[in-house]
């Protein structure tokens, strides 16, 4: 009887060990799935901030003063999402040197490069049809970017496919042109590195209702 009583205590400890490992895994899940949302919304941000810059680049390469200004709420949505409180409160969770933190200043950085190199274009600058290209390589790479993480929210079915699939095919495009264009090439390797960076971003977790 003692040996029976024994055996059903062990088995109930195992159990409960393994509820206790199961709720664990879930909790890692849960929070490693809120982390990279945050993540890819503040990547979404960056993703726009490229998208008006590269406008707001072609605007200069014609002359149109509205350029300048464009370039401008670029700098200043960048900023936002890389120095407001949702990304300090990322940071004071412990964030700051996990991979995807890491590559997302980096693409920040990247990113201020770029736009600083598109203020200085004008109607006057040389390789304009190589520009424009690249200009475009940036714009279908952030698009491409933002419907990827968008699709993988899983919000909305069937679409969601349609979604990333059609966002890895713009990412596909702007690769395509970096290979296809020979013009103005310190313009292109800061393109280049821009691009490659919105084409590595990770994607997102599975969430624990995925499970």
């Amino acid at each position: 009887m003692k040996r029976i009583v024994w055996l059903l205590s062990c088995l109930s400890m195992l159990g409960l060990s393994a509820c206790d490992l199961d709720r664990h895994e879930q909790h890692e899940a849960r929070h490693n799935f809120s982390y990279a949302l945050k993540m890819h919304h503040i990547h979404m941000l960056i993703n726009h901030a490229l998208q008006m810059s590269a406008q707001g680049a072609d605007m200069n390469l014609q002359g149109v003063y509205l350029g300048s200004a464009l370039l401008t709420k670029s700098s200043e949505l960048l900023k936002r999402a890389m120095s407001g409180p949702e990304m300090a409160h990322l940071h004071k969770l412990g964030n700051a040197n996990k991979p995807l933190m890491e590559m997302t200043h980096a693409l920040a950085d990247k990113t201020t490069l770029l736009i600083e190199q598109m203020r200085n274009l004008s109607s006057n600058s040389e390789n304009k049809a190589s520009i424009r290209m690249l200009n475009h390589a940036v714009e279908a790479a952030a698009t491409g970017s933002s419907m990827i993480m968008l699709g993988q929210q899983g919000m909305a079915g069937n679409i969601d496919a349609v979604m990333v699939n059609h966002g890895q095919s713009m990412l596909g495009e702007a690769s395509g042109l970096l290979q296809d264009i020979s013009g103005a090439p310190e313009y292109k390797e800061l393109v280049n590195q821009v691009v490659h960076m919105l084409i590595g971003i990770p994607d997102l977790p599975a969430g624990p209702e995925d499970d």
